[in-house]
């Protein structure tokens, strides 16, 4: 079964408005400060969603999301998953609101927030998964809100540093998660293959004007001689 589109939205302040995911029962609190819930969100939680069922053994596994932001990609993924999602979200304000959907949607003993810098979280996990801040800093005007800024461009972690985190909090045969645009795809393959790690899958999401790319790979094991493509059109 798909996630779901989000297919209303409350208005609850000023600033603050909820979105509603009938198909899953649960729903999000956003800060609207230009943090709303994309497009890249919903298909990263879809594709681990189709993907995640099929790596659990006789053990539960350890799984990882790097710049949870408000906890959309955890939420959604909550019923599916059969063990805890530990959500690292760098920014204070941000995680606040994170625990406050955990709350709302009565998930505190599933998924716990740790307000960190992932360059400062230690452990290691089976699975891993980011929708990660691929803008580079010298593109074009940058946003005037610090938890924008921090949210979608490279100021606190680039995609070097998130694949260098990710080797390092990895299992051995572990797997990870990552959706960029498809013209930082060429530096993501970089990063990877730099990393020791190998890419399972790719799938191609032609969005809109847009292309959005969703990353599986793995480290260790076997390397893989080819890669998986699939491409979806979405309207």
């Amino acid at each position: 079964m798909k996630i779901g589109k989000i297919i209303t939205a409350l208005k609850v302040t000023d600033v603050k408005y909820i979105e509603k995911f009938y198909t899953v029962n649960k729903e999000i609190q956003i800060e609207d400060i230009g943090l709303k819930i994309t497009e890249d969100s919903l298909i990263l939680a879809e594709f681990i969603k189709k993907s995640i069922g099929n790596m659990y053994g006789s053990r539960n596994k350890e799984i990882l999301e790097i710049g949870a932001g408000q906890g959309i990609i955890s939420i959604l993924l909550s019923e599916t998953v059969k063990t805890e999602i530990y959500a690292v979200e760098i920014q204070e304000s941000i995680c606040m609101n994170l625990l406050e959907n955990i709350e709302r949607n009565n998930l505190k003993n599933k998924i716990f927030p740790l307000n960190e810098d992932i360059k400062n979280i230690e452990g290691e996990y089976d699975i891993i998964f980011s929708n990660p801040p691929y803008r580079k800093m010298n593109s074009g005007k940058l946003p005037e809100k610090q938890e924008e800024l921090i949210s979608k461009y490279e100021k606190s972690l680039t995609l070097e540093e998130l694949f260098f985190s990710i080797k390092r909090l990895l299992k051995n045969n572990g797997h990870f998660f990552v959706i960029i645009p498809d013209y930082r795809l060429n530096d993501v393959f970089s990063y990877i293959y730099k990393n020791n790690m190998d890419i399972l899958f790719l799938e191609i999401n032609e969005y809109k004007k847009k292309k959005l790319v969703v990353v599986h790979g793995k480290k260790g094991g076997k390397r893989n001689s080819g890669i998986n493509i699939k491409v979806r059109k979405k309207v």
